[in-house]
């Protein structure tokens, strides 16, 4: 098209009129290209060649200067990535950041936003927390929690919906150190008392996409069939199964239609309920404790030194989100601009946003324990566990915990509990991760009989007698266990050194060959049909046929080989937009993961000896593990109620924080047990000696330790 108007402007080469349109929009970054929009509705030959209609290859590339497109590669399909699909981006994000910027928690499109700032925290890599930023995400959001959190109530009790657990996600990606520090006493217990419900109540809010009594997914049989064994509580059944239809959403991103679960609002309320307490409840020793572990053993002490309370106070449970500046991939060396550039899944990229691509997966295929993940991808970053951990556990109080659990309505004395400061507990270990390799045979299972609700959570999903029944030695990198005559080796987690997959000889990977093949040739004959229509019906819906029979009779048919035909359609349909989001991963040959920890010596003299064993739910990610008291400790426990066994069952959130719920052992799967939170973060150089002396961060209410042993 050429221009009618006799404007100089108009007769402008097209690239230099995109070149001024993209000054334009480059000029203000953090708001919304007002002045292009206002250049392209100059004239009518403007708006043909300016216009976001007719001109998507303007606005793709003014969405990747403006905001974090390098995860959206990473996690989406090639034709996400088009033109199309970044300026439809464009457009979403600057009308929600336009929507939040305005500060309106009662606007009609308030769930819409918030859907768009949960997409943009998981995608950011610098630009996105930028544009966060600056129209004051965390005040929005935070004013909705103090006015709406509570708003709509089921018998008192506080709702649980997609609204109320985007504000928290969000509220809990954009905290920092600086925010939690402005907090006054009375806003921080305000807040606390607005999470507590949530993050303690497990029965009622369940943290678990699907229900941890279940090991392997997806589920047989009718949903039905599990509501008949659950236990009828004044909250509804138990275990809880959260219904597909209810918790998952549909959303429109970069132009695809994708479905994303409900985020568990009783997940991010447990992070932002320790994040809260471990900051502002300050280290009390009210007793006299030997200053470090070198007195402790001349005295003849057991327990914890001052040492150690000041290690445990310093080191933070809870590790907010990585947030890098705009410019930060500037200042990377030109070798690592290729790495991070490759947009593959991958250990080790500085990327903030590749921390979320575990959650995304999980939030963007966990949604229907009936049904395998939507998402191809792993929902856990194999070596994630491997290491030194260290956090707490909260110990709620068990007759408040036993009152909630029969109270149907939320009283006087859940809102308003006598004892608002919960208990909380050191936990330190270090754990390793061990691979059962295919085509090797993994660990069985706890055998979901006569239960169908039993698959052996309270054992951490590992085979009933485990590990007492089995003798397990380590050596050469293998985990070796054995039981009577059976035998299982799996193969250690060492960083940078790959492991025995063959493909050759990986089941996984002979059944991904079988399943793309079944694909291929489906392609093919719903695409010539017509051509096909010669052969008897029964003989071309055959699927008994073996894949070198249908090849052949495809190539009859079509006249050309099926790979031929194949890739001859693909480049015919290359530029049209499709709605899968679903993006094929390597195959590891992993089949099955295996964890064992103990607590190190310099914690385990203070806190406890323990040994963890423990298995990774490979449907969402979930961590399961196992803890219980050393059988031979080398010296008696200081805290002698915490040799009891405990589960702890978590997800691992933002790549640093595994997070979750621990439980006591019940008599059966039925019974509701008392659990309380969880939060443990990678600790770099664990160390037992005195940290040099410094001012005490508020941090962790130690008191309590030696009064709930009393």
């Amino acid at each position: 098209m050429y221009p009618v108007s006799g404007s100089h402007f108009c007769a402008l080469p097209f690239n230099v009129l995109e070149g001024v349109a993209e000054d334009l929009a480059s000029f203000d970054p953090l708001n919304s290209p007002r002045d292009l929009l206002s250049l392209s509705s100059t004239c009518r030959y403007l708006y043909s060649v300016l216009s976001v209609t007719h001109n998507a290859h303007l606005y793709a590339r003014i969405f990747c200067a403006r905001f974090d497109c390098r995860a959206a590669r990473r996690r989406l399909p090639q034709d996400a990535m088009y033109s199309a699909g970044l300026a439809y981006q464009l457009v979403a994000y600057s009308i929600a950041l336009n929507n939040i910027r305005r500060g309106d928690i009662d606007s009609p499109t308030l769930l819409h936003d918030l859907w768009r700032a949960f997409t943009l925290c998981l995608e950011n890599d610098g630009k996105n927390a930028v544009h966060l930023e600056h129209v004051r995400l965390h005040d929005y959001v935070e004013s909705y929690i103090y006015n709406y959190l509570w708003e709509e109530r089921s018998t008192g009790w506080p709702t649980e919906d997609i609204t109320n657990s985007l504000a928290l996600w969000l509220y809990w990606y954009t905290l920092s150190e600086e925010r939690l520090a402005s907090k006054t006493a009375e806003e921080r217990a305000v807040l606390m008392a607005l999470f507590r419900p949530y993050a303690l109540y497990s029965f009622r809010y369940p943290p678990f996409l699907a229900p941890d009594n279940h090991a392997r997914l997806p589920l047989p049989g009718h949903p039905d069939m599990y509501r008949e064994h659950s236990t009828i509580t004044p909250h509804g059944y138990y275990p809880v199964y959260r219904d597909p239809d209810l918790c998952q959403h549909h959303l429109l991103h970069y132009g695809c239609s994708i479905t994303l679960v409900e985020p568990p609002i009783g997940l991010v309320a447990k992070l932002l309920y320790v994040t809260f307490q471990e900051h502002h409840c300050p280290v009390e020793i009210n007793q006299p404790v030997p200053d470090d572990r070198e007195e402790a053993i001349r005295l003849g002490e057991r327990g914890p030194t001052r040492a150690e309370y000041l290690e445990f106070a310093l080191h933070r449970a809870v590790k907010f989100p990585l947030c890098i500046d705009w410019d930060w991939q500037d200042r990377l060396p030109q070798d690592s601009h290729t790495r991070e550039d490759n947009c593959l899944l991958r250990r080790g990229l500085v990327r903030a946003s590749t921390a979320h691509d575990d959650d995304w997966e999980r939030w963007r295929g966990c949604y229907n324990p009936w049904a395998r993940p939507r998402s191809h991808g792993v929902p856990y970053t194999y070596g994630s566990l491997t290491g030194s951990w260290g956090g707490r556990s909260l110990d709620p109080r068990g007759d408040e915990y036993e009152h909630a659990i029969r109270a149907s309505e939320f009283d006087e004395v859940l809102s308003n509990p006598d004892a608002p400061h919960i208990t909380e507990y050191p936990l330190f270990f270090t754990l390793r991760e061990h691979y059962c390799i295919s085509p090797a045979t993994p660990l069985p299972f706890t055998a979901p009989k006569p239960d169908p609700l039993d698959e052996g959570i309270m054992n951490a999903y590992l085979p009933r007698g485990f590990p007492q029944a089995y003798a397990m030695t380590q050596r050469d990198g293998k985990l070796i266990m054995r039981h009577g005559k059976d035998s299982w080796v799996y193969e250690t987690y060492v960083e940078g050194k790959e492991n025995s997959h063959n493909e050759d000889t990986c089941r996984m990977c002979t059944e991904a060959r079988w399943r793309d093949e079944q694909e291929r040739l489906q392609d093919v004959a719903s695409l010539k049909d017509e051509q096909m229509s010669d052969y008897d019906s029964d003989q071309s819906e055959d699927i008994d046929l073996s894949p070198e029979q249908a090849r052949e009779l495809a190539r009859d048919t079509i006249g050309m080989d099926v790979d031929e035909f194949i890739d001859h359609v693909e480049r015919e349909v290359d530029n049209e937009s499709t709605t899968t989001t679903d993006v094929p991963r390597v195959c590891t040959g992993i089949c099955d993961i295996i964890i064992t920890g103990h607590t190190p010596r310099q914690h385990a003299l203070s806190w406890g000896d323990y040994r963890i064993y423990g298995r990774v739910r490979a449907w969402d990610g979930l961590i399961v593990l196992l803890r219980l008291p050393a059988p031979a400790p080398d010296f008696v426990s200081p805290f002698p109620s915490r040799l009891q066994p405990y589960v702890f069952r978590g997800y691992i959130v933002a790549g640093e924080n595994l997070v979750g719920s621990w439980r006591h052992i019940t008599e059966s799967i039925h019974t509701v047990p008392i659990e309380g939170p969880f939060v443990v973060s990678k600790v770099e150089t664990p160390s037992s000696t005195a940290a040099p002396a410094q001012s005490q961060p508020e941090a962790a209410t130690m008191t309590t330790l030696a009064e709930a042993e009393a």
